[in-house]
């Protein structure tokens, strides 16, 4: 029997072109969190769009995954270098580069 993805970590990318990896339980959630007019956090005042998600069988190793990559502006850089879907985001929504 194989197990199902419990967590992921996940890059979204907002109308100004930034970028914020994140890990979570529940994407959907976590995406509505972030898009909400009652969030309090750095990513407050923004429209955000997935724009990458690793899975993960539990909790703890997301959160290691998560750490890593925010750590090593190499690997944040190359997971991006292989998004096709940023281009095509920019494009869509009329976000800049940054």
């Amino acid at each position: 029997m194989r197990r199902l993805p419990r967590a992921f970590v996940y890059l979204i990318l907002s109308e100004r072109g930034e970028v914020y990896l994140g890990s979570t339980t529940c994407i959907k959630r976590r995406l509505a969190e972030h898009n909400s007019p009652h969030n309090t956090g750095w990513t407050r005042g923004r429209r955000w769009h997935l724009l990458a998600l690793r899975m993960y069988l539990d909790r703890g190793s997301a959160v290691r995954a998560e750490r890593q990559v925010k750590r090593s502006k190499y690997d944040k850089r190359n997971w991006l270098a292989r998004l096709d879907r940023l281009a095509v985001l920019r494009q869509r929504h009329g976000i800049s580069s940054r």
